[in-house]
């Protein structure tokens, strides 16, 4: 009678209920503890390998787009998975190029998937088979576009200037400059500008003023892009000729002739100073020091001509003066109407001209500093600048087609960016 009693008390008594739910319920909440970090962590582990895809394919493309083989890409994207996490001996990578699906399925672009198996802890009570993870990611570059300004300097700041009232047109070929510096490709005063797109390994500024800028093939100024190559890097200096011939003078009411001989080389000595009208015959013309001057009034043509500069020769062009000079179509200076030395750095080169003067061809000068400050464009616009530095205070004009005339165009790298 006694038990009885004291069992209905004990079943009656309320006091620790909450102790013995607790423990009947904590093997539930841990499980579900344990559960939720276990899927935190298969989390981490998939964007780690999502991170480490990206950045694969990104290396790879920038790769591809260096024109280093498909082998050596997928070499480069395997090495960069490594450097971000992905341990070869816990799962496969396949870096492909073509891409085998999507919308990016060409030679300029680098799939990379990644698959891993992830070990199993709380759940494994539940389910023995294997936690795989699949990530996959797809970089292309853009085709290369075609440049006519092109900056050489690494470092020199305004690289690329463009100022006071000018006006540039650019149709089809865009402005690059390979300087570092903040302000590579800078535009101020007043000045206007039209091109399919600005690009520069350095930064861009607009220095105050007016200057203003619209971009026809590009949202806005490229930066932080590799560096152009120069264009005309393997084209060889012409060889010296022993004997010099004089070009100057001419006379206003006569046209004077002058001929780079038998050997298609003539070399000028002691600077040229044209004063009146002057026709040069195809070939190439060493100017050897001195200014190449042509004074107010002159006119001077020459077709099929390249003039090489040469020991500190710099150009000093009048801005009343005509000017109709195209380059020669093959051969080879073909598409070069001047040549400068690629030692005579600090020459500044003066080119000045009438709004109907014609410079149909390639302004070389790898060592120099062009300053374009008369009105110039070449025949259908086909005129191309490829300075040390290059400045532009007057108007220019300037097309990539020049069909015929053999200019090669320098290539602006292209963006290289994930798409998938």
């Amino acid at each position: 009678m006694a038990l009885r009693i004291m069992f209905k008390r004990w079943l009656n008594n309320t006091k620790g209920n909450t102790t013995v739910v607790f423990a009947l319920c904590l093997p539930v909440i841990m499980g579900c503890a344990g559960l939720g970090v276990e899927v935190g962590f298969w989390q981490y582990r998939q964007r780690e390998a999502q991170t480490a895809a990206d950045l694969a394919a990104y290396a790879g493309a920038v790769s591809l787009r260096n024109s280093e083989p498909a082998d050596q890409a997928r070499d480069e994207a395997a090495a960069e998975a490594a450097l971000h996490g992905f341990d070869a001996s816990a799962g496969v990578l396949a870096a492909t190029t073509p891409p085998q699906a999507g919308n990016f399925q060409n030679r300029r672009s680098m799939e990379v998937t990644i698959s891993q198996t992830l070990p199993r802890f709380f759940s494994s009570m539940f389910d023995q088979s294997p936690m795989g993870v699949a990530v996959r990611a797809v970089a292309t570059y853009e085709e290369t576009a075609d440049a006519c300004l092109l900056a050489l300097s690494h470092d020199t700041a305004a690289a690329i200037d463009l100022f006071g009232s000018s006006n540039v047109a650019l149709i089809e070929c865009e402005i690059m400059s390979n300087s570092i510096a903040e302000d590579a490709v800078l535009l101020r005063g007043s000045t206007d500008v039209i091109a399919p797109c600005i690009n520069s390994v350095g930064g861009f500024a607009v220095g105050g003023g007016s200057a203003d800028y619209e971009l026809t093939g590009c949202a806005a100024p490229r930066t932080d892009l590799p560096r152009a190559r120069d264009p005309y890097a393997d084209v060889a200096p012409p060889g010296m000729p022993s004997s010099c011939t004089n070009t100057n003078g001419g006379n206003p009411h006569t046209t004077q002739t002058i001929s780079a001989g038998a050997s298609g080389v003539a070399r000028l000595c002691n600077g040229v100073n044209l004063t009146g009208d002057t026709v040069f015959e195809p070939g190439v013309y060493i100017v050897d020091g001195g200014d190449f001057r042509i004074g107010a009034g002159a006119s001077v043509y020459g077709d099929g001509v390249t003039f090489y500069l040469t020991d500190g020769a710099r150009t000093r062009f009048n801005g009343s003066a005509y000017i109709e000079l195209t380059a020669p179509p093959s051969g080879d200076y073909a598409g070069l109407v001047f040549f400068g030395d690629r030692t005579d750095f600090g020459v500044n080169h003066t080119f000045n001209g009438t709004a109907d003067s014609l410079i149909t061809g390639a302004v070389y000068l790898p060592a120099g500093d062009i300053s374009f400050l008369g009105d110039f464009s070449g025949q259908e616009g086909c005129m191309q600048l490829v300075g040390y530095t290059v400045r532009i205070g007057g108007n220019a004009n300037i097309t990539t087609d020049c069909t015929g005339v053999g200019v090669q165009f320098p290539q602006v790298p292209s963006d290289v960016r994930l798409v998938e």
